[in-house]
């Protein structure tokens, strides 16, 4: 069919016949056949539609698109890739996504690497999951490290801890110690079991529970001549200002035993329950209101007692701020107490060189009271003096009224009596981390898994105690009978006891009056007689028990021992043995005669 196109044509000009779509190009100087012309509506196909050429025609364009694409479970194609449907869903064989590819095999979907923001899971060299530090799946962390999991804690629990106190000293108040007991518990906190023993520090911890019994707040035990009781103070020093508000005192706790202490005797005791705050906020402190008792005792010493005690005591500390009381005995008469700066370098009797008067009211009294509160500029060293004697003195420290901090930046508190000196420095220390040597145990409670040590789940786990116990018994028979261990009854047959009768100097006859007691029922194995000298003639003896005769025997003139008899006898708890001499030599008589009992427990 001809077709006529429009004359003289630009570049690009467009002529439609039927279903075609020309276009002129100018280069070639004809109509080319581009797309065929698409009706405003296909209705119904009844055919392929292919295009006449391959590769070569678009389905809409950048400006114009289709709407929906309706497709039944046939198969579309993208280059040789092929997507299709099933009564399951979409099949894919494979899909690549940048330079990453999604497949499947029999196993299931296979991935090579996913990244999830900045963090990326892959396999390793050896095929193995590779999971980085922190990496995310929704919202949960994907643990890689036992710190990250959620039911896990490294927190180690707070100490829980019951310990005694005690004190056998009395007198010198100021060097007087307390004695500590207490059970080694968790690895963490590394203590020790003590019994008894002096402290220069008892260190406590944040969170951590304690018990504390004080056995030398009723009763009297060595050289005690005073009840102590014990506090917890903020500050060092007399009297009972500043006591812990968590640590609360029960002063009559009746039937206490602890191992150790007093003999494990049930005793009335004073108890303290100390529950440290995990995070320890400093009190306002209260200025300290003390007072002291002094008295005359010689030409050389004022006598102290109440808060102090002894002859010129050091008292340590006074507090800025504080007020302290000097109660003067009327016997000091004749004897002016006064406070200084000197330390007696410069000391002239009735000159008071050095006086110092800042906060002090009484000075010089001989009787009545000397008051002293402390000025905030008070010096860290003052002296009390006598002003006619010079050796009626001592030192007094000052110190800021403040909590203390050691060097490790821990608050120091103190456990003391209400009198200076009964006292030993107590470290708050934080709860320790995690340490070597120590297991994960699921708590129930919790829902987590917690650090425990082995001792700590040997106390708190029945079938634990109760296998070690089992494998103990087992051992133990074992070694029984290969007697690398022993029991009762082979001990007593294998332990032997020895005993001597003798007669010191040169030998005489005599009826022995000296008596030996079985201490419990037993059997004498043998009897040898030993003498240093021998003598010229023989040396006879007799063996009685029980003042009858049982064995006889001589060492003859020249020897020096004998053995009397290896025949064994019995005796029973309270038989006694005595030694009678029958002959002895003539002119050289023997010296020095032993004789050697030895015996088994029967």
């Amino acid at each position: 069919m001809a077709i006529n196109f429009p004359d003289s044509p630009a570049d690009g000009d467009t002529h439609t016949v039927g279903s075609k779509v020309w276009t002129y190009n100018a280069t070639k100087g004809a109509w080319i056949a581009s797309i065929s012309a698409i009706p405003a509506t296909l209705g119904e196909i009844d055919g392929h539609i292919i295009p006449d050429t391959n590769v070569t025609y678009d389905l809409g364009s950048a400006e114009k698109k289709f709407r929906d694409l309706y497709l039944s479970t046939g198969t579309l194609y993208i280059g040789e890739q092929a997507i299709q449907a099933d009564t399951n869903g979409v099949v894919v064989n494979a899909l690549k996504v940048g330079t990453s590819t999604i497949s499947a095999d029999s196993d299931g979907i296979v991935v090579n690497s996913i990244k999830i923001g900045s963090k990326q899971i892959d396999t390793d060299s050896d095929g193995n999951l590779r999971l980085p530090d922190g990496a995310s799946v929704g919202s949960d962390p994907v643990p890689t490290t036992i710190e990250q999991l959620t039911n896990i804690t490294l927190d180690v629990p707070p100490e829980v801890l019951s310990m005694a106190v005690d004190t056998d000293e009395a007198g010198g108040h100021a060097n007087m110690n307390w004695k500590w007991s207490w059970k080694s518990g968790p690895l963490a906190y590394t203590r020790t079991t003590i019994s008894n023993q002096t402290q220069a520090d008892v260190p406590l911890y944040n969170k951590g529970t304690y018990t504390l019994f004080n056995f030398a707040a009723h009763e009297l035990t060595g050289d005690l001549t005073q009840t102590h009781k014990i506090y917890l103070k903020w500050v060092d020093g007399p009297g009972i200002d500043n006591l812990v508000s968590w640590a609360t005192s029960t002063l009559n706790v009746q039937n206490i035993t602890f191992d150790g202490v007093r003999g494990g005797a049930a005793t009335e005791v004073q108890r303290l329950i100390i529950n440290v705050p995990e995070n320890i906020t400093l009190p306002i402190l209260t200025n300290p209101n003390v007072s002291y008792d002094v008295s005359f005792a010689n030409s050389g010493a004022y006598t102290f007692g109440g808060s102090a005690y002894g002859n010129n005591p050091t008292l340590n500390p006074l507090y800025r701020g504080g007020t302290y009381t000097f109660n003067l005995d009327a016997s000091l008469s004749g004897h002016p107490f006064y406070l200084t700066t000197d330390d007696g370098t410069n000391y002239t009797a009735n000159a008071y060189f050095g006086e110092y008067t800042d906060g002090v009211t009484g000075s010089r009294n001989e009787s009545g009271t000397l008051v002293f509160t402390v000025p905030a500029d008070a010096p860290d060293t003052l002296y009390y003096q006598c002003g006619v004697h010079s050796a009626m003195k001592g030192a007094i420290n000052i110190k800021n009224l403040e909590v203390e901090t050691n060097e490790a930046g821990n608050y120091v508190l103190y456990f003391q009596h209400d009198q200076q000196g009964h006292v030993t420095s107590a470290e708050m220390k934080p709860v320790p981390t995690i340490v070597d040597q120590v297991c994960l145990v699921y708590n129930a409670t919790t829902q987590k898994f917690e650090p425990q040590d082995m001792g700590t789940y040997l106390e708190t786990t029945p079938q634990f105690q109760e296998k070690v116990n089992d494998l103990s018994d087992i051992k133990i028979e074992q070694k029984v009978a290969d007697d690398t261990i022993t029991n009762l009854t082979k001990v007593k047959e294998q332990t032997t006891f020895v005993t001597n009768l003798n007669q010191q100097g040169e030998l005489q006859l005599i009826t022995g009056t000296a008596r030996w007691y079985a201490p419990f029922d037993l059997e004498v194995t043998s009897i040898v007689a030993r003498i240093a000298s021998s003598a010229d003639a023989d040396v006879s003896l007799e063996i009685k028990k029980n003042g009858s005769l049982i064995h006889s025997g001589s060492i003859i003139a020249g020897q020096f021992t004998s053995t009397i008899t290896t025949t064994g006898f019995s005796m029973v708890d309270g038989d006694y043995l005595t030694l009678d001499l029958t002959t002895v030599g003539n002119t050289n008589k023997g010296e020095d005669l032993v004789v050697q009992f030895k015996y088994r427990q029967a």
